[in-house]
């Protein structure tokens, strides 16, 4: 069996920096990403192959994505492929609005969420196999069936001929039994060597078989003894669901046929037939009534074809249209979904980039302007605790430069390093400069792992923080212990601060939460909500424990690394 062939995802950037970042992402897909670095580009690439989903920034020089998603609309080919329109400024109303009138079926601000756009995309390809195998399997099963109906209407073909030949040779029989007997035999031979059709032949009246052709015991394995011999025979084979209007069917048509005189239009039945072994098969019945010279009805005569590979290909083929309405269904619930990740993440960025950096920005260029003004009056201790200060400002910014490229570009990219969990804890202690009065103990032994180091800085920074900062009293205890759990470590901090009460555990991560007045504590409500996202992205846990005035100890997990 040849594996799936991959299928085609169009990038389109005047940035060759927005595409390597595109194509970091959506490499794990393992499919054909095709660059484009102009409108222009694009369509014309549109030409030369199809693609599952178009990934169209919003703002290039020339052609910007607008009118390139109109062009692409005009042509046939390509009016069907989903457009999600890329663009780094704000999502507005109306430029959302202008992309989905468009035909756009997402509109997604930079910087982009890897795991969300992955996500969308991944739809998008299962989509897009999904209707080339359905589209596969119908013109297979279109061949198929034309192939049955061209053998069907060349064996109907033979065996009216052969019955014309047949009631001709009847005709004549006082003047050529031998004839007559001879193109009789010729008849038998000719059906009976039909191995997927069975001819038959029953009285009018009782339906009792007369004749049955070989195939049968072929195709439902029952000897010809049993159709000739036993009256309601073929009743009783009939699936029982099928049974009584199958037979009410039969009945109407040669009563219909039989007073008009005419051979019914309604003659051709579909049912199903219990064979020998237990199996359920499919037959399509024609029926033909046969007359004498007096136009009496003499016979029923009819052909049963055996039709259960057909339908099991038009039950594939239904299967696949209802999987692909369930994952029209799961592709919308997932678009709600990625939509709130998508409003929560903006809200952190924002945060992140403006409300963080800005202060600290300001308080290195205060510290410079101290240091420079007053370079000639500054004690030796001064200067040490204002270098200090540039120093720490420095390190904080850095630190949030890192957190906010790792949302930005994604975990994909940023390498591992081995990480002495000591050491960073006695960094973390040394920049947050806690009070004297307070005591951080660091329980050994403390493991050394391979870690992105900034998150992980990150995590225990703020967990310190917030154990120094929402303190009840000026002095302090805090515990900080190590446990291995085999694949992951879980670390906890513990201190023996005022405590929180249950109903908080889980407000307290959440994004701008606070238990305390914003005017009596300096607190952004943002730490512990990333430090749960930090933790929760590294595949880990967080959770605390606490009751008021008994402390609070928070727990979470974090990965051993290669």
């Amino acid at each position: 069996m040849s594996s799936e062939p991959n299928v085609n995802i169009l990038l389109v950037d005047d940035n060759p920096n927005n595409l390597l970042a595109l194509e970091a992402i959506l490499n794990s897909l393992g499919q054909n990403l095709v660059r484009a670095t102009s409108g222009e580009d694009a369509l014309r690439c549109l030409l030369q192959q199809d693609f599952a989903v178009i990934l169209l920034d919003v703002k290039m020089p020339g052609m910007d994505g607008f009118e390139t998603a109109m062009l692409i609309r005009e042509r046939q080919r390509s009016r069907h492929v989903p457009i999600i329109f890329l663009t780094a400024y704000s999502k507005s109303e109306n430029q959302a609005f202008k992309g989905y009138s468009l035909g756009a079926v997402d509109y997604l601000v930079k910087p982009i969420e890897p795991e969300i756009l992955l996500s969308k995309v991944t739809v998008f390809v299962d989509l897009f196999k999904k209707t080339a195998q359905v589209k596969q399997q119908a013109e297979e099963i279109a061949q198929l069936n034309e192939k049955l109906e061209q053998r069907v209407i060349e064996r109907t073909a033979q065996l009216e001929a052969a019955n014309r030949q047949k009631e001709e040779l009847f005709k004549q029989e006082k003047l050529s039994r031998i004839k007559a007997e001879a193109a009789e035999q010729r008849f038998r031979d000719l059906i009976n060597g039909l191995g997927h059709v069975i001819f038959w032949e029953a009285d009018a009246k009782t339906f009792q078989f007369t004749f049955v052709s070989q195939s049968a015991e072929m195709l439902l394995g029952y000897t010809t003894e049993k159709w000739l011999s036993e009256p309601e025979f073929w009743t009783n084979i009939l699936h029982p669901e099928d049974r009584n209007l199958t037979l009410q069917r039969l009945y109407t048509t040669s009563l219909t046929c039989c007073q008009n005189h005419s051979q019914g239009k309604d003659n051709e039945f579909e049912y199903r037939c219990i064979t020998a072994k237990n199996e359920v098969i499919w037959i399509r019945d024609k029926v033909y009534l046969v007359y004498d010279e007096q136009g009496v009805l003499q016979k029923l005569r009819g052909l049963m074809i055996d039709i259960t590979e057909s339908k099991k290909a038009e039950e594939a083929l239904r299967s696949q249209t209802e999987e692909l309405a369930r994952l029209t269904t799961v592709l919308k619930q997932t678009n709600t979904t990625l939509e709130k990740r998508n409003h929560e993440l903006d809200q952190f960025v924002y945060v992140a980039s403006h409300d963080l950096k800005s202060p600290l920005r300001a308080i290195a260029n205060i510290s410079q302007w101290l240091a420079e003004d007053l370079e000639d009056k500054l004690t030796e201790e001064t200067q040490h605790q204002l270098d200090l200060l540039q120093g720490r400002v420095l390190r904080m910014e850095k630190l949030i430069n890192g957190l906010l490229y790792y949302y930005r570009v994604g975990r994909v990219k940023i390498d591992l390093e081995k990480v002495e969990v000591e050491e960073l804890l006695k960094e973390v202690i040394s920049s947050l400069d806690p009070p004297p009065e307070f005591t951080i103990k660091i329980d050994p032994p403390m493991p050394t792992i391979n870690t992105i180091r900034v998150l992980l800085e990150q995590v225990f920074s703020n967990l310190i923080s917030n154990a120094i900062k929402h303190h009840h009293l000026p002095e302090g205890t805090i515990i900080i212990k190590a446990e291995n759990k085999g694949k992951f470590y879980e670390f906890s901090v513990a201190d023996d601060g005022p405590g929180i009460a249950p109903e908080f555990h889980e407000k307290v991560f959440g994004l701008f939460q606070t238990l305390k007045a914003k005017s009596n504590v300096e607190n952004t409500g943002i730490g512990l909500t990333l430090v749960k996202r930090i933790v929760e992205g590294e595949k880990g846990k967080i959770y605390l424990k606490s009751e008021e005035r008994k402390g609070t100890t928070v727990y979470f997990t974090w990965p051993v690394g290669n």
